[in-house]
């Protein structure tokens, strides 16, 4: 039992230590700058660089979309996220470049990996930090008393009152004549008028009379003539 034991703990140990390589090759590589990163002046490079068979790992960088290649640095020491070298942006003109990581094996086979687009950008100037934007404060109008309407007051003018007019003396019927016996101006013109009237009815009644003569005779010519034309002519 404890040979096997033991045989089943070397079997795992063996096989941690065959994983182990693969482990730490897969785990090589830079942390920064990332990708389209704008670098000015000496950019510090992280990342790692670790192998079972390591030698040495080498940084370099070449203008995007070319091979000519320029050591920065060059590194006997295996780095596990930390400090891969320096850079001095300052050295080379603007423009896009590719970094390189190249880590080697003491058979002089190699790893690598690379960061691309990066943008060396010394001569713009650093970009101004855009100051958040404030808001605005909301004012709110204060209420305004309500406007007053004027009121116009109408005056109320009074209505005079008509002056009492004095009622006539009604003059009883005996005094209507004079001393002399004859009648008053006043009993004269309606005398006057009554007979006036009376005039009036019978010129009115004489020219009735005489209308309706005229509308008999009319129709008596009419019908005469009715009767010859039917009595002579028609027949």
């Amino acid at each position: 039992m404890k040979r096997s034991g033991f045989l089943v703990l070397f079997l795992l140990m063996a096989g941690g230590v065959l994983a182990w390589p693969r482990l730490l090759a897969q785990s090589s590589g830079i942390t920064y700058p990332p990708e389209t990163e704008a670098l000015r002046g000496v950019v510090e490079i992280r990342g790692t660089a670790v192998h079972p068979d390591f030698w040495k790992y080498e940084l370099a960088a070449a203008p995007f979309g070319t091979q000519n290649y320029f050591v920065i640095t060059v590194v006997e020491e295996q780095v596990v996220n930390g400090v891969l070298g320096r850079w001095d942006t300052r050295s080379v003109t603007d423009g896009p470049y590719t970094l390189r990581l190249r880590v080697v094996r003491r058979d002089g086979n190699y790893d690598e990996y690379f960061v691309m687009r990066l943008q060396v950008a010394n001569a713009e100037p650093p970009p101004t930090p855009t100051p958040a934007a404030t808001p605005t404060p909301t004012v709110t109008p204060t209420p305004q008393p309500p406007t007053a309407t004027p009121v116009v007051l109408t005056p109320v003018i009074p209505t005079p009152t008509p002056a009492a007019t004095a009622s006539p003396t009604v003059t009883p019927a005996a005094a209507a004549t004079t001393d002399d016996g004859g009648l008053l101006p006043g009993l004269e013109d309606l005398g006057s008028l009554l007979s006036r009237l009376t005039a009036a009815f019978l010129r009115g009644a004489r020219l009735v009379l005489l209308a309706f003569l005229v509308v008999g005779v009319f129709f008596g010519v009419k019908n005469l003539l009715t009767w010859v034309y039917y009595r002579f002519i028609v027949r």
